[in-house]
């Protein structure tokens, strides 16, 4: 068995039929087939039966396609770990992000690399924080950008921003018409809270550090993301603290909420990049940091 044989069988899988997969691996269907049959001979069970309406997948070949997606991944991942280390740029760079930054920031990341590097191919995670660490962890991702500071043992956090956050109400709020407040004025008990897995729920509550938070909010009143809160509170379900970098798309999205500035700077998170101490991709790292912090998103202020 080698690694040929698993690309033929992913592809079988994939496009139910030989005859495309045979052309997606670039090989002529007569030689995928018989090099499939052998395998299905040596291992003793059947990978694919042939129907009128295609190809299906046996229980035995579901089992066995899913290992060798596995096995397949491992072996790419040791040919572009020796080229994170022959060449910087030869292989992608994997960079997770937390959800309440991702969507904001991905055109602004793409567009930083892009300057100093045209040729760097880009992949993006998004995923929780503990989520991303575990990715850091198992080496799926390179970097993860989140809200730090963290501290862990063989890691290395760099602040890259300080991103403010901003009290967001309906427009028929009653604090709707002002443009600041000072952070005693935050409705604590209207606040609407995002999932538990989003570190700005705990951001949030770290804050306001108040056991009333949110009781006024109708229970079960549930959201994983600031879009379908925002949606909450254009309709008058409570408020809630929001990152100023989902501002612009939060009001496209709905004009019938308003952002207000709380006049507290303790009020923002820190941003930055989290990476493994000895990262082959540490100079690009740094410098993409740097990058960062002279030419920073719209309304957020860089942290050396």
């Amino acid at each position: 068995m080698n690694l040929r044989d698993l690309e033929y069988v992913t592809a079988i899988d994939r496009y139910r039929s030989f005859c495309r997969a045979a052309e997606a691996c670039h090989v002529s269907q007569p030689a995928l087939s018989a090099q499939v049959k052998k395998l299905e001979k040596r291992l003793g069970v059947e990978l694919f039966a042939r129907t009128n309406s295609g190809v299906l997948t046996t229980d035995a070949g579901v089992r066995i396609v899913a290992t060798a997606k596995d096995v397949l991944y491992s072996a790419q991942r040791i040919t572009d770990t020796a080229a994170e280390y022959r060449d910087l740029l030869a292989a992608p760079l994997r960079i997770g992000m937390i959800p309440t930054i991702a969507p904001f920031i991905v055109p602004y990341m793409s567009n930083a690399i892009k300057t100093l590097s045209e040729d760097l191919t880009k992949i993006y995670r998004e995923q929780p924080t503990d989520k991303l660490l575990v990715e850091l962890e198992q080496r799926t991702i390179d970097v993860a950008l989140l809200s730090g500071p963290i501290e862990i043992p063989g890691y290395k956090f760099t602040p890259v921003f300080q991103e403010p956050l901003l009290l967001v109400v309906s427009a028929t709020h009653a604090l709707a018409n002002n443009k600041s407040i000072p952070a005693d004025d935050i409705p604590i008990k209207q606040l609407l809270l995002p999932t538990e897995e989003h570190c700005l729920r705990a951001d949030t509550v770290a804050l306001c550090q108040d056991k009333n938070i949110g009781i006024d909010i109708p229970h079960r009143t549930l959201a994983s993301n600031l879009l379908t809160l925002s949606h909450y509170l254009a309709e008058s379900v409570g408020c809630s603290l929001m990152p100023a970098l989902a501002r612009s798309s939060l009001e496209n999205a709905n004009p019938d909420i308003r952002f207000i500035e709380i006049q507290d700077q303790n009020y923002g998170r820190d941003i930055g990049f989290l990476s493994r101490k000895g990262c082959p991709r540490e100079h690009f790292l740094m410098a993409l940091c740097d990058h960062i912090r002279a030419s920073p998103p719209d309304g957020v202020t860089s942290l050396s």
